[in-house]
């Protein structure tokens, strides 16, 4: 018989269920997905293996979670950071550009996760379906968050095929940057890259809106 795992709504089990999670993210971090157990994440929360599975399924499952964690660690903040220019003068170049480069920078610190954690989920996201699955997920708040920073500031795109563009070629444009100035080594002009990227989203949404 299936041994089911259980939602944990006492003080005492929300913890305990936190602490698991904590010690995953801790550990996918610090050497990687492949090379843990539950054994050693039961260990590192400082709780009985046995008392891990009663919130969890396996490995995978923490991992999941994690991955929500991580997630949600961009969207509040990135949400909050756009209220504040809710009356931004698209026109004004040098001030957008400015608060472009304010946004990558939020980006970049929002980014608590290692190379090691990036290089496996991308990995994990065309090995395991499950794991996909939640990425998709992910990206789909992502997206829908973006979609209301765009109406916070009232971006006047052309059209709809337009928003969507934008949206598109940003996530690609600030992921990029972000993880090259962070995780590549090679990398020792972090202030070209960043300039270069704040000019490309600047002239991109020119493009786009009336």
């Amino acid at each position: 018989m299936e041994k089911k795992v259980r939602k944990p709504t006492q003080k005492r089990s929300l913890e305990k269920y936190e602490k698991i999670i904590d010690a995953g993210f801790k550990l996918f971090n610090e050497r990687g997905y492949y090379n843990i157990t539950t054994v050693d994440i039961a260990k590192k929360a400082d709780v009985a293996t046995g008392s891990l599975y009663s919130y969890f399924e396996d490995k995978k499952d923490i991992y999941i979670q994690v991955l929500k964690r991580v997630s949600n660690n961009f969207l509040y903040p990135t949400k909050e950071f756009w209220k504040q220019y809710k009356n931004l003068d698209l026109q004004d170049m040098e001030k957008v550009k400015n608060i472009f480069k304010l946004f990558l920078e939020l980006i970049m610190n929002c980014h608590n996760f290692t190379k090691l954690f990036h290089d496996d989920l991308t990995a994990l996201e065309l090995l395991d379906k499950d794991i996909a699955t939640i990425k998709l997920e992910n990206d789909n708040s992502r997206n829908e968050n973006i979609r209301n920073i765009f109406k916070i500031i009232d971006i006047p795109f052309k059209n709809k095929d337009n928003e969507e563009l934008f949206l598109h070629y940003t996530n690609l444009l600030i992921d990029d940057v972000c993880h090259k100035i962070l995780f590549d080594d090679t990398v020792k002009d972090t202030k070209l890259y960043l300039e270069k990227a704040v000019n490309m989203l600047y002239y991109l949404l020119k493009e786009v809106i009336l």
